[in-house]
Parts: C-alpha cells; sequence; structure tokens
C-alpha cells in the first residue's frame, strides 16, 4: 500500500524516522470533563532542567509536507484508539498541519485525552468516519487496552506535480497512563533514612505508591555501578503491602 516507485526518486527513496521518542512513563491521561488542559507529551530525554518533545526527521526529502499524528493501540494490529489527541491544529481526535521546509519536526503542543469505557464505541467510530485509520486495520468489537497508546505519525511530501505523495507511517513506541497502577511510574514517596552503617543491620522503610504484586526491586550501588549477585538483597513488593 505506501511502496515507493522508483521512478518518483533517482536517489534513496524518502522515509520517516522519529528521532525523539515520547516519553513512556510520568504522563496522566486526563478525562475531558476535568475541565484542564491535556498537558504536553514530554520526549524520551525531557527532564526537569531541559524539556523535549516527540519529533520527526524526513530523511532523502526536503520540502513542504503535511503531517497527521493519531493514537493507535499498543499491540499490532494498530488499530485507531478510542482516545484523542488535543492540542493546537487537533480535531476529530488526530493532529494535522501542513508544516514548511525542514527536516527535523518537533511537536510540543499535544496532549492526550481519554474517554470513559461507555463511550468507547462512539470514538471508534468518529475514527472511521474521518478516516483516521493509518493502517487501514479491520475493526470488531474487543476490550481496547485504555491504559497505554501509541503516537502514528503519517507523512506526505509534495511531488513535483504538486501531488502530495504518503510515506509509510511510523509508530511510536507505547505511552502509558501515570494513573493506571499497572503502567504507572513507580517511585519512592518517602523513606526513613538515607544512609546506614556498614556493618548493615539497619532498618529502612521505603514508601511508595502504585506498588503491585509481584515487582521485584533491587538495591545497586552507584559506586560499583553493578547488581549485586547477593540474593538476600533481593526484596518482592509482597512484603511491602
Amino acid at each position: 500500500c505506501y511502496q515507493i516507485s522508483p521512478v518518483l526518486f533517482s536517489q534513496s527513496p524518502p522515509y520517516v524516522e522519529i528521532i525523539e521518542q515520547p516519553k513512556a512513563r510520568g504522563m496522566r491521561f486526563r478525562y475531558k470533563c476535568e475541565g484542564r488542559s491535556a498537558g504536553s507529551i514530554p520526549g524520551e530525554k525531557s527532564n526537569e532542567s531541559t524539556k523535549t518533545h516527540p519529533a520527526i526527521k524526513v530523511h532523502n526529502y526536503s520540502g513542504p509536507l503535511r503531517v497527521r499524528i493519531s493514537l493507535v493501540t499498543k499491540n499490532q494490529p494498530y488499530k485507531p484508539h478510542p482516545h484523542e489527541l488535543v492540542g493546537k491544529d487537533c480535531k476529530h481526535g488526530y493532529y494535522e498541519a501542513d508544516l514548511q521546509e525542514r527536516r527535523i519536526h518537533s511537536f510540543q503542543n499535544l496532549g492526550i485525552q481519554c474517554v470513559k469505557k461507555k463511550d468507547v464505541g462512539d470514538a471508534v467510530s468518529c475514527r472511521l468516519q474521518t478516516q483516521n485509520n493509518p493502517f487501514n486495520s479491520e475493526i470488531w468489537e474487543e476490550e481496547y487496552d485504555l491504559n497505554a497508546v501509541r503516537l502514528c505519525f503519517q507523512v506526505s511530501i509534495t511531488l513535483p506535480s504538486g501531488e502530495l505523495f504518503s510515506l509509510e507511517p511510523v509508530v511510536s513506541q507505547p505511552i502509558y497512563d501515570n494513573r493506571a497502577p499497572n503502567t504507572a511510574e513507580l517511585k519512592i514517596c518517602r523513606v526513613n533514612r538515607n544512609s546506614g552503617s556498614c556493618r548493615g543491620g539497619d532498618e529502612i522503610f521505603l514508601l511508595c505508591d502504585k506498588v503491585q504484586k509481584g515487582v521485584c526491586i533491587q538495591f545497586i550501588s552507584p559506586l560499583l555501578s553493578v547488581y549485586s549477585s547477593n540474593k538476600e538483597n533481593l526484596f518482592n513488593s509482597r512484603y511491602f503491602l
């Protein structure tokens, strides 16, 4: 469906690469009824001092292009997700804009707005009505994973004739809802002490939120930068619950 004829391009055919993935964890999906901004999807390299955002690079092409970004399911075959992208240049749950002649494009005003379970059917119908099905996947009644999405980037380049030519879509790594216990980023909320005797024997209590049973925690020495082979240093979260 997305095969590029060698007649159109004398050199290597153009293609899209995601050069800054969205951050997998740490973002909360927000409902429309919350009445607040859905935030902005951070990039994988984003931290407190430097903010980054998802970015793509178009190889072997220089010129204007059209970009559509939508949400698809975490697992293949990738299908339109009921959640929506919101922000500037977003409509019907997806982003679309004509961009100027640059090879690298960053997207910093995109947020994820989630739908309630009872509205999933209507949301998916809206995706199909607006032709928002990047891989033309067959849609059937099933349980959607509402705690994880992927970004799908569809790029259309301008041919010498002025026509738009669609490149093969690319899909990002999964983005997980930080509100759900099974996908949330594990954080230490409180610790009773941050030092101890070199002889050992001290009790240290770590308080974490959203810890699931079956999660093992291993303590690592930052000085040695190696994992301890001592099985006594392994703890299971069920001891904390």
